[in-house]
């Protein structure tokens, strides 16, 4: 008499398996994942709608004041905002090369620029500031046909700006001088800072980061999981290059002190008399708070942001949603040279195809 497979061993040993497939990568399990991104992306869709329409018909939007503030705004400062921001984004391109390197992705300098600049464009436009960065994403894998290492260079290229920004507030708060609210904007700086750092941390550990990769593939098809398991091995192999992760950090210093700087140049061509230490403080959060994945470029969550801290300080709230709608504009003049090579590479595609 044969011995007895054990349940769940037998015909063919198909343990959390479905006909020689997994489970979680059965057409249930996939259709499932399709309706979840589906309504994922609607609630997104109506929560990020419902913040525009709530910041664009509040108190503080004004179409005549926005209109008058823009009409006799300093043109001369205007441009000179454009032209930092834009060199912003050549030095990042510079930083995210460093970190595309250690995952073994050579590309031309042109590529990266390109790749970047459109990014930088549709951050404009997709949900949560950072969807441009999916972008960029999607561009190496065109080229490398693997967007795993792609992806772990993108992740820590925005949390290394995002790690930056968020010391830069810190450093900054302790050398501004006092403002009213102060105690409540130092708590939340060192909530958001803690975040990253903790995120970091645990994203370089290997203990942590695998501890996290086992949890999440017990939700995810085992075909996400694959990925996930290569970008977090392509996250640790920074481990190795801490100089160039120094290197790249120095960079996302200059990066990040242009784009506040930005801000303030916008704020001085309404005339605004704000010191620039308020800026590294108060900017720093509100392009974290703009970055969470709510709103269409950040739209409506910068602006509030932006009436909410620097009205601390007397500043009028019509004329700091301006500034920061302004500045969205002076972020958007500085990238539609992405938007242009997206639309001319696109155009490339379609007279081969003819």
């Amino acid at each position: 008499m044969a011995a007895t497979e054990p349940c769940g061993l037998a015909h063919g040993k198909r343990e959390g398996k479905t006909a020689g497939v997994p489970l979680t990568d059965s057409p249930i399990t996939k259709a499932g994942a399709s309706l979840k991104r589906i309504l994922f992306f609607m609630l997104k869709l109506i929560v990020s709608v419902g913040l525009v329409a709530w910041a664009f018909s509040g108190e503080h939007f004004q179409l005549d004041r926005l209109t008058l503030h823009f009409r006799e705004a300093d043109f001369g400062l205007l441009a000179g905002a454009v032209a930092l921001f834009a060199v912003s984004n050549l030095l990042g391109a510079v930083q995210w090369n460093l970190l595309l390197r250690v995952q073994e992705i050579e590309l031309s300098w042109r590529e990266v620029v390109s790749f970047y600049f459109v990014g930088v464009f549709f951050n404009n436009f997709l949900v949560g500031n950072i969807g441009g960065d999916a972008i960029r994403v999607y561009d190496v894998r065109r080229l490398t046909k693997d967007g795993s290492p792609a992806f772990a260079a993108t992740f820590l290229d925005r949390f290394i700006g995002l790690f930056t920004l968020t010391w830069f507030s810190l450093a900054a708060y302790f050398l501004a001088p006092t403002f009213p609210g102060g105690r409540s904007v130092l708590a939340l700086i060192l909530c958001v800072t803690g975040a990253l750092s903790i995120t970091i941390a645990s994203t370089f550990s290997h203990r942590l980061s695998r501890l996290g990769e086992r949890i999440v593939l017990k939700l995810v098809p085992v075909s996400v999981g694959k990925r996930i398991t290569k970008i977090r091995l392509g996250i640790l192999r920074c481990r190795a290059h801490l100089k160039v992760l120094a290197l790249a950090a120095l960079v996302s210093v200059g990066v990040q002190l242009m784009r506040v700087g930005v801000h303030y140049m916008v704020g001085r061509s309404l005339g605004l008399e704000v010191s620039f230490g308020y800026f590294l403080v108060f900017i720093p959060l509100i392009a974290i708070v703009a970055s969470v994945p709510v709103s269409f470029g950040g739209i409506g969550v910068r602006e509030n942001s932006g009436v909410l801290l620097f009205g601390r300080l007397g500043v009028e709230g019509t004329v700091a949603f301006s500034m920061e709608f302004i500045a969205y504009l002076v972020g958007l003049a500085a990238s539609l040279v992405g938007g242009i090579v997206f639309v001319c590479r696109r155009q490339g595609k379609h007279s081969k195809i003819a």
